[in-house]
C-alpha cells in the first residue's frame, strides 16, 4: 500500500497508526513520525549537506548535489547527435576510507540520476547525486566533528561547514 502525503507546513508530523481490513483480516500500522524541512531551491547547481537525527544514538548525513548538464552536439557525415552531459560526474561524498572517533558507520548508499528544473520559463537539466550515510554514536562523551578533510570531490565554489554531532 502506498500513501502519498503532501505536507502543509514545516516541522515534525505524525501519520497513523493506519487501520485497514483485507479479506476479513485487520491490519494496523505503526505510527510514523517524520520531519518536514525546506525544499531544495529552484536551481540546477548546488550542494546540500544535512544531519538527520534518527534515534538517541543514531543519525545520518545526507548529501544532495545538482550538477548542470550542458547540451553537446556532435556531427558525422550523415548524423547529428545531441546529448546532455554533466559538467562533472564526480559527486561530493565521504572518502572511501575514513574514520571518525566515537562513531561507527555500518552502511551507506548513493545514486545519481538526471532531472530538470524550470528556471525563468526554461527547462534546465542536471545530474542529481544523492548519498546517505548512517552513523551510530559509540562514545557519547566524544566530541564528534565531521570535517572537510573527510570528504572528496568538494566543488571549488562550495563552502563546507563542519558538522558538530554533540
Amino acid at each position: 500500500m502506498i500513501v502519498n502525503v503532501s505536507p502543509s507546513k514545516k516541522g515534525w508530523e505524525e501519520i497513523g497508526p493506519l487501520v485497514f481490513t483485507i479479506n476479513n483480516t485487520k491490519y494496523t500500522s505503526n505510527k510514523i513520525r517524520y520531519e518536514v524541512i525546506d525544499a531544495l531551491p529552484n536551481t540546477d547547481k548546488g550542494v546540500w549537506v544535512r544531519k538527520v537525527d534518527l534515534e538517541k544514538d543514531r543519525f545520518c548525513i545526507i548529501i544532495e548535489q545538482r550538477i548542470p548538464a550542458n547540451e553537446i552536439t556532435t556531427t558525422n557525415e550523415n548524423t547529428i547527435n545531441i546529448t546532455k552531459e554533466p559538467e562533472t560526474s564526480e559527486i561530493m561524498r565521504f572518502k572511501y576510507s575514513y574514520s571518525i572517533p566515537g562513531l561507527s558507520n555500518p552502511n551507506s548508499s548513493s545514486f545519481t540520476d538526471y532531472a530538470s528544473v524550470r528556471i525563468n520559463g526554461q527547462d534546465r537539466q542536471f545530474m542529481y547525486g544523492y548519498s546517505i550515510y548512517y552513523f551510530t554514536i559509540d562514545d557519547a562523551r566524544a566530541k564528534i566533528k565531521i570535517t572537510k578533510d573527510l570528504m572528496e570531490n568538494i566543488p571549488s565554489w562550495y563552502q563546507f561547514n563542519e558538522i558538530i554531532v554533540q
